[in-house]
């Protein structure tokens, strides 16, 4: 096993300068830094998990707050959760998850939270830890997010591309950000191109959007634009139970694009979350705010996923 003896020997320096590069870098010169870190990654050295923690006054872990409802939480929770896991372990860092707000029983660095609300603030304010929001909050905590309305305002002038004259939109009933955000860019879009728009807000279930299709007469060449994969699955899977022909007499768009946008009859195209670039910016965001380097925060452009619920572009 090589250890801080070793490295301080193959680098003609003294323990305490090995050291001190670990952990306290600004106090060597940048030559010593390069040639003690050069001898560290040729041996192999790992330097001990306690000793750093002892040293920097940290604990090397982080916390995952999730305050959505356990049993409405999406899938992709795993992909993104496993995509963080992965870039703290390459920091030196372990990851807990949590679903409640008031247990500060974990010693942590600093905390990842998702799902969060306005009445959760006063409670995450009051936190001394680092902590950044997956999802557009409030200007007092830095978040990292998509851009929900550059997501929908896309999409929507993709489906006037495609030829579908009638383009209605499917929200969800939410005073949150990232909902009114999604509605927003539909909006901007239905102005630009001279269209008059049509917004249903309903529940963020499949449930309530085959409910909301069984009571609508829509005429054909039509495109409805979902603000979740959820809600577009639940009108989809109406459509095709009413034996509509899609994409060629109505389309169907989702957002999120992480899972089970894949598990319906026919691919849904979709608005896709990058979540591994998502992942990677949350983990820089809050790792350098425990280091005290300044950051901000960031909305991460969205991807377009055009799968078989869409017709293909008109040529012009």
């Amino acid at each position: 096993m090589i250890t801080l003896a070793d490295v301080a020997k193959e680098s003609h320096v003294s323990m305490m300068t090995v050291s001190r590069v670990l952990h306290h870098p600004e106090q060597v010169s940048d030559e010593v830094r390069q040639a003690v870190q050069q001898t560290i990654n040729k041996l192999g050295y790992k330097p001990s998990r306690v000793g750093q923690a002892l040293s920097q006054q940290r604990q090397f872990a982080i916390r995952f707050l999730i305050l959505e409802d356990i049993q409405q939480v999406d899938p992709y929770y795993a992909k993104l959760l496993l995509y963080i896991a992965d870039y703290l372990r390459e920091k030196g860092y372990t990851l807990e998850i949590s679903h409640d707000l008031t247990d500060h029983s974990s010693q942590v660095d600093g905390t990842f939270v998702s799902g969060a609300r306005q009445q959760d603030l006063p409670l995450l304010t009051k936190s001394s830890d680092p902590i950044v929001s997956y999802g557009q909050l409030d200007k007092t905590i830095k978040y990292v997010d998509i851009d929900n309305f550059q997501g929908t305002y896309q999409m929507t002038h993709y489906l006037a591309k495609c030829g579908y004259q009638n383009l209605l939109y499917f929200g969800l009933d939410l005073s949150e950000t990232f909902a009114i955000s999604r509605e927003e860019g539909y909006l901007q879009a239905m102005t630009e191109l001279n269209k008059t728009p049509t917004i249903f807000r309903i529940d963020n279930t499949q449930q309530t959007a085959a409910s909301l299709i069984r009571q609508l007469i829509i005429a054909k060449n039509s495109a409805i634009l979902a603000a979740t994969d959820r809600i577009a699955i639940g009108a989809l899977q109406e459509l095709l139970h009413l034996d509509i022909k899609i994409p060629d007499d109505i389309g169907v768009t989702g957002f999120d694009g992480v899972f089970i946008n894949q598990i319906s009859l026919q691919h849904l195209t979709t608005v896709q979350q990058p979540l591994k670039k998502i992942a990677q910016v949350m983990v820089e965001l809050l790792l350098g705010m425990i280091e005290k380097r300044p950051g901000k925060s960031t909305l991460i452009p969205p991807h377009l996923s055009i799968a078989q619920t869409t017709r293909a572009l008109e040529e012009n």
